[in-house]
């Protein structure tokens, strides 16, 4: 059968009306055009792919309602699918920062937290370096409290209250009936039995030792050198 006078009708997948158009009026490569109807997208087969259908179809006779007349279509077809009448680009959304999840910080963010330094800038405190439990155990006996000036990193002093790690520190001391022993400056973990003389500064046993003067056993402050005494009197037997 030639292709002279053959027509492929066309159902749109939208509102499944019928469409016919002569094969000579078919594009050679798959298009997409408007339904004359609905005004739907519609994908197209080439010329050679028409042909098989158009066949099959003059053999079986057309299904559905009557077809647009071939100009109709024809006129349809002949204007691609504009571009702008695709639905307008749309710009893309903000991402939206939520706070992390306690315990989800970064390692890195994390590691800079675990190994801050404070210095307590206030007299008997001028070469210590404290980290983040050093700094808790202070606060817990008492030696530090929030009006007490301190450096994070060496960053600028600031009321000991304002720093954000030490607020909850400071909560907790408010609401506490028992205050702990005191502990040695130079090894918070480890509890305070003396004092020098000089600076009031709690010692352990390993930060005042024991120095013999002639015939006598003294203990000293090995931070300055000076008479080390006893923080509290020693219990009765």
């Amino acid at each position: 059968m030639s292709d002279s006078g053959l027509n492929y009708t066309f159902t749109c997948p939208s509102c499944s009306g019928n469409f016919s158009i002569l094969l000579e009026r078919i594009p050679p490569v798959q298009a997409r055009f408007r339904c004359p109807h609905c005004k739907q997208p519609m994908d197209f087969p080439s010329r050679e792919e028409a042909r098989v259908y158009a066949t099959l179809q003059a053999q079986n006779g057309p299904v559905g309602a009557d077809p647009p007349s071939a100009p109709a279509f024809a006129a349809a077809a002949a204007t691609p699918i504009a571009a702008a009448s695709a639905p307008p680009p749309q710009a893309p959304k903000a991402p939206v920062w939520t706070p992390p999840a306690p315990g989800s910080m970064p390692p890195e963010a994390s590691d800079a937290a675990a190994n801050q330094r404070f210095r307590v800038e206030k007299p008997g405190f001028e070469s210590d370096v404290f980290d983040r439990r050093a700094i808790r155990n202070l606060i817990r006996t008492g030696e530090v409290g929030e009006a007490d000036p301190v450096s994070v990193d060496e960053a600028a002093t600031v009321p000991a209250g304002q720093v954000p790690f030490l607020k909850s520190l400071f909560k907790l001391r408010a609401t506490s009936t028992v205050t702990p022993p005191a502990r040695c400056r130079t090894h918070t973990d480890q509890l305070a039995f003396y004092a020098c003389q000089d600076t009031a500064r709690p010692l352990c046993e390993e930060c005042a030792p024991e120095k013999k003067f002639g015939n006598s056993t003294v203990r000293v402050c090995g931070h300055c050198g000076g008479t080390a005494k006893d923080l509290a009197p020693p219990a009765e037997a």
